[in-house]
């Protein structure tokens, strides 16, 4: 690890994202430990999106235990290895369906998101379309058939989309998908900038009504809403591995938010879409996508409001009775346990490692201090079941920054008072001071 050359950039952003326990989009690679069952079990699921199968998992575990912080982590492999992926973190504003544009806001995040290899920040449609358009108009000039200034390019070209495009006609809401793309061709050969705008608004289901798209350059009469995005984001997946990349992968987070919905039939459409999505890549349906949720052992298990409230689902989902006790990493649902000590201590190691070197110090706690910071947060009681590396990572990396700022500051008595005023604050709680007489029945 110390050999590892890490630009400052993303070392800044990883340290100040993981210190105020917010999962970074960059440098999640430099801090992975642990979790290898989890990561081998979706590699398997990628080499199979690749052959053209579709996956869709469940990742569950508590707050802060890392589930964001594996589908960054699974997100950043895909990149790599080829994928193209979309991410949306679920809120009251998005959803899979609802009244208020809900679903089409969902979709619209996850287009916003879109990244490949080439630009993996997000914001990628345009520059997937375009490096497609340029990379086949780099092969056909190459190969002689015309020069760059001759008229037989278009014609080229457009023979050569169209043995692609054709291949998406048959699938639902294909037609129209194909028309918009058609269109950006167009404008991409005419230098129209309008016509490819128009298209990539389109393709971002920003147009709001069907009068709208038909004033627009494109002269479609339907648009990417809130009943129809799903189809969507199966014909991207088609469309996507046609052109070259591996798959499409769509990871969406926080879903316990779907669990916090209060009115039933909402949340149970809500419900029945994610039934629709599991069985599209469980039937084969889907091609070539997978499809990651992240949430709660809540937002799943709750009989009441919970996935399991959802009797399709909730037989879909459950384990089987012989298995309960076993943790099978082939079926949809990943449940993340808590990272063994020695995981916890490699962690913190890494974590010296990377604050030293960012800011350029020889670093003070020896592996015993680390052992000794280790012992304390794991000490207090009910920490074995409730602790998370979030809380974990934060309070270590304050530590390191108040050690390296307090030169004079003592390892020990800092972490001797914090676990002090944690026992206080904690009796404090058990007791609000009211002098309540026992009752017997």
């Amino acid at each position: 690890m110390e050999k590892v050359k890490i630009p400052k950039r993303i070392l800044g952003t990883l340290l100040n994202s993981l210190g105020s326990g917010v999962v970074p989009r960059v440098g999640l690679e430099y801090v992975a430990i642990g979790r290898n069952d989890e990561i081998s079990a979706v590699v398997n699921d990628l080499d199979n999106i690749s052959e053209g199968m579709s996956a869709c998992r469940f990742i569950i575990g508590k707050y802060g235990s890392g589930k964001s912080f594996l589908i960054g982590l699974i997100r950043s492999n895909a990149i790599g290895r080829g994928f193209v992926c979309a991410d949306a973190d679920l809120s009251p504003e998005r959803r899979f369906i609802g009244t208020k544009g809900q679903g089409i806001a969902t979709y619209r995040e996850l287009i916003k998101n879109l990244s490949v290899k080439e630009y993996p920040d997000s914001g990628a449609l345009e520059g997937i379309i375009s490096g497609w358009l340029g990379d086949m108009m780099s092969d056909i000039l190459a190969s002689g058939q015309c020069s760059a200034d001759s008229p037989q390019l278009a014609e080229a070209m457009t023979k050569r989309i169209w043995e692609i495009l054709k291949k998406l006609r048959g699938f639902v809401n294909g037609f129209d998908f194909v028309k918009v793309v058609d269109c950006y061709f167009r404008g991409y050969i005419g230098g129209d900038e309008e016509l490819k705008q128009d298209s990539l608004k389109w393709l971002r289901g920003e147009f709001s009504t069907k009068l709208e798209a038909r004033s627009s350059s494109l002269g479609v009469n339907s648009i990417i809403d809130d009943t129809n995005w799903y189809d969507y984001i199966k014909l991207y997946a088609v469309f996507f591995r046609h052109i070259g990349y591996k798959g499409f992968l769509v990871f969406f987070d926080e879903c316990v938010n779907l669990y916090k919905i209060a009115n039933r039939v909402s949340r149970e459409n809500n419900y029945e879409k994610i039934l629709s999505m599991f069985n599209d890549t469980m039937q084969g349906k889907a091609e070539s996508l997978g499809v990651f949720f992240g949430g709660t052992p809540q937002f799943m298990e709750d009989n009441r409001r919970g996935l399991f409230s959802y009797e399709a689902l909730k037989s879909r989902l459950e384990s089987g009775r012989f298995t309960r006790e076993r943790r099978d990493m082939t079926g949809p649902v990943i449940r993340l346990l808590r990272l063994s000590d020695d995981e916890l201590f490699a962690l913190l190691t890494r974590l010296r490692t990377l604050h030293s070197s960012y800011y350029s110090y020889s670093p003070r706690l020896s592996d015993d201090e680390l052992l000794a910071f280790l012992s304390a947060s794991l000490g207090r009681i009910g920490a074995d079941e409730l602790i998370t590396p979030r809380e974990i990572t934060r309070d270590f990396l304050g530590v390191l920054n108040v050690m390296m700022q307090e030169p004079d500051c003592d390892f020990e008595k800092l972490i001797g008072q914090s676990a002090s005023l944690s026992e206080k604050t904690e009796e404090d709680d058990g007791d609000d001071g009211l002098d309540i007489p026992e009752l017997t029945l």
